[in-house]
């Protein structure tokens, strides 16, 4: 293994000269040459596991900067890598040469469809399932084609603790579905969002659902009519809620993030703090990962990227940004390449009726299938057409104006270096 580890520790300096970032080529590598690397390397590595179709990157960053504020090492599969390649690159690289471990814990983001396949190879302590919804079709499939994934992977590690959100009915149903002990959580609220719901049926028995309050999409306080599976009171609870603010139990929380979707993170994240007997309170100063609600500034004028990449996420970002934000112009950047889905047909059950920027752009490989959507709803946009980053990046120089992106992953990831260049921050990589 020490000759696999000099390869791939040499293979991830040179990339990281050519500003290419080593997220998931040296894993790869690595794989091909040993394929039960990973089992080597996490032997001794506290595993904390965080999967779901939304969140994912935010909670794990806030584990990560909630286990630092403790005093607790630990390392993180940067970059949205959340496949086996990418998480054997994160061993890797907290790895000596001779394969022993930097830090004793690791914060893994999981893919859904991968997770079975990296808990095969780790002995994961804590498993994080932040939601489930409709997401990448053409990849993913529909909800319950995820969730058997989810559950699969759960399977391999009988003995994780299951930190679960009480509020999405298709995610608490995982408790009885798996033998695990379970945290759960959720938010004691109900929210006017128009978020179309992705499973409106009982997982259990197939019945319609009932609700008491609506979050968003399929969140709330549901009830099953028929056989009574219903939302418990969370093990972690978020009440009075006002904008960012909020209280669990007696602590008085405020966070740096807005949206209710990053209370949902916030929540999940101190759930593996509460765990480990840690406190949780640095989190709240959490400040954003890259792409999500990530600010850029042009002089005064802010620019805030937000990843979108299915109808719940969507809509979601468009609540919080034209709730919060006050002026702005936008701009809607939609690719349709392989890691964002081919099929594009989603962005018609998003909920663009909140939007109301003075100007308002399209841009990437699906700009006019973004456009024609927007007209739909009554919102007139220019396009930029060829996929032209540079002119977007001139276009908010003299707009001279606040600016919100919304972008799918790989137009997020084409002009993110750009703005970058143009108004400074660090690369996804570092």
């Amino acid at each position: 293994m020490f000759i696999i580890l000099c390869i791939a520790k040499l293979l991830m300096r040179v990339l990281n000269l050519l500003h290419r970032g080593a997220t998931t080529l040296p894993g790869r590598i690595a794989l091909r040459l040993k394929p039960n690397i990973l089992f080597n390397l996490s032997r001794d590595v506290y595993c904390i596991c965080v999967t779901g179709t939304n969140g994912k990157t935010t909670t794990c960053a806030m584990t990560e900067k909630g286990l630092i504020a403790n005093n607790k090492p630990c390392f993180i599969n940067k970059g949205g890598a959340n496949m086996m390649s990418g998480v054997v690159t994160a061993f890797i690289k907290n790895a000596t040469l001779f394969g022993k471990p930097r830090c004793k814990y690791a914060v893994l983001e999981c893919d859904e469809n991968s997770l079975p396949i990296i808990t095969a190879g780790i002995n994961a302590k804590i498993i994080v399932v932040t939601n489930v919804f409709r997401d990448q079709l053409d990849r993913y499939g529909e909800i319950n084609t995820t969730l058997e994934r989810i559950r699969q992977g759960i399977s391999n590690s009988p003995n994780a603790m299951l930190i679960l959100n009480a509020d999405c009915p298709v995610t608490y149903s995982l408790k009885f579905r798996c033998k695990n002990d379970v945290i759960s959580f959720g938010v004691d609220c109900s929210s006017s969002v128009s978020v179309v719901s992705d499973s409106p049926l009982c997982p259990l028995c197939s019945a319609r659902l009932s609700y008491h309050s609506f979050i968003y999409a399929q969140l709330g306080s549901f009830y099953c009519p028929v056989c009574k599976y219903h939302r418990i009171k969370p093990d972690l609870l978020a009440t009075d809620i006002c904008n960012s603010s909020f209280n669990i139990g007696e602590k008085r929380i405020n966070m740096s993030l807005g949206g209710i979707y990053n209370i949902y993170n916030f929540l999940s994240a101190a759930a593996v703090m509460e765990h480990l007997d840690l406190c949780y309170l640095p989190i709240q100063s959490f400040g954003g990962s890259f792409g999500r609600t990530e600010s850029f500034y042009n002089g005064n004028n802010k620019i805030t990227l937000m990843l979108v990449k299915n109808p719940v996420g969507f809509s979601s970002c468009i609540n919080l940004a034209f709730t919060q934000y006050g002026i702005f112009n936008s701009i809607f950047a939609l690719n349709d390449n392989d890691a964002d889905g081919r099929d594009v047909s989603w962005i018609w059950d998003v909920s663009f009726g909140r939007v109301s920027s003075n100007k308002c752009y399209t841009i990437g490989t699906r700009a006019y299938d973004m456009a024609v959507r927007l007209k739909y709803d009554d919102v007139k946009a220019t396009v930029i057409e060829n996929e032209n980053y540079r002119q977007m990046i001139d276009t908010i120089i003299c707009d001279n104006t606040d600016f919100v992106i919304f972008a799918s992953y790989t137009a997020m990831m084409d002009m993110r270096h750009l703005l970058i260049e143009s108004f400074g921050g660090d690369e996804f990589w570092q």
